[in-house]
């Protein structure tokens, strides 16, 4: 994604101080290649797998990340390969069992092998390096899988984005997570539109108010043409917002088992919405102190690049 720069010039005591302020930042996807890696496999939130695998029906792949009391975290699991059945143990800092999630590889017509999907959900509930064992449920397949870990929402893994401005982007990995934010402004009333431009995709919108409360999720088919043949799809659901400040956006497959293009915008439909997409980067408190209380914002020079 692009990155945008908003540059405010602030008259201080006859010069002009000019602050770079940075309004759109590009989402935070890590891909951790795993070729060669043995042992545990330091991830963060942001992070997903490539080249990863079980080289054998035994082996087990494990993953170590550090969590913070009350971090609200998804783990995504997907295969290449079909019939393996991912199988994601999530222990806490002691080692004990927090959660198993696993999917089913053998879905198919008479139990045919397939490629699978599943998403492991849970708030941290102390600080501490957590771990994750992945091996195939059953222990009689091997094969190729990706895994992404993101907290969910994001603290500043999001791109801003402003109203009236159309963003394409892309889902490029499975299991592919793609975080955005807006300004809101209680009493006011918004439209997400999102788009697919990849036939196959079931674009999947989740929208978060600036409490973090999840107050949007709609999805569309992406496989509604004749026997189950890839169409395009788009949802386009109305916010009545109730808090001012950042909503964050997150995008997804349903199913996290296709990749593909999409295109989002959003329009403001009445009240007054704020014209700037967030900033991860805020000015410096001495420069709204120039800007505020002193000598008051002068002109502001957008540029993006």
């Amino acid at each position: 994604m692009k990155t945008k720069h908003s540059y405010h010039v602030l008259p201080v005591f006859g010069l002009s101080l000019l602050v770079s302020a940075v309004t759109q930042a590009s989402t935070i996807e890590n891909a951790v290649d795993t070729t060669g890696l043995t042992g545990f496999v330091d991830i963060a939130y942001g992070d997903h797998t490539i080249n990863s695998g079980l080289a054998s029906n035994v082996e087990v792949d494990n993953y170590r990340f550090s969590g913070v009391a009350g971090d609200s975290l998804r783990v995504i699991l997907s295969t290449s390969t079909g019939g393996l059945d991912l199988q994601a143990v999530l222990r806490g800092p002691d080692g004990s069992i927090i959660q198993t999630v696993s999917c089913n590889g053998n879905a198919g017509s008479f139990g045919a092998a397939t490629r699978c999907s599943a998403a492991l959900d849970q708030t941290l509930s102390t600080t501490g390096d957590y771990f994750l064992n992945l091996s195939d449920l059953g222990a009689n397949e091997s094969g190729n899988y990706t895994m992404s870990l993101d907290l969910n929402p994001p603290v500043n893994n999001w791109t801003g984005i402003a109203y009236d401005e159309a963003l394409d982007e892309t889902l490029g990995h499975l299991g592919d997570t793609d975080f955005l934010a807006f300004n809101g402004a209680a009493g006011s009333g918004v439209q997400l539109t999102v788009a697919s431009l990849s036939g196959g995709l079931d674009l999947n919108l989740d929208v978060w108010d600036p409490l973090g409360n999840l107050i949007e999720n709609v999805a569309c088919n992406g496989n509604s043409g004749s026997f189950g043949a890839a169409t395009l799809c788009s949802v386009t659901p109305e916010l009545n917002l109730t808090e001012t400040g950042i909503y964050k956006i997150g995008l997804a497959d349903t199913g996290w088992n296709e990749t593909g293009n999409y295109r989002l915008g959003i329009s403001c439909l009445y009240g007054a919405c704020p014209s700037e997409a967030p900033s991860l980067v805020p000015l410096p408190p001495a420069v709204w102190l120039f800007g505020s209380g002193l000598l008051g914002l002068g002109a502001i020079l957008r540029r993006k690049s």
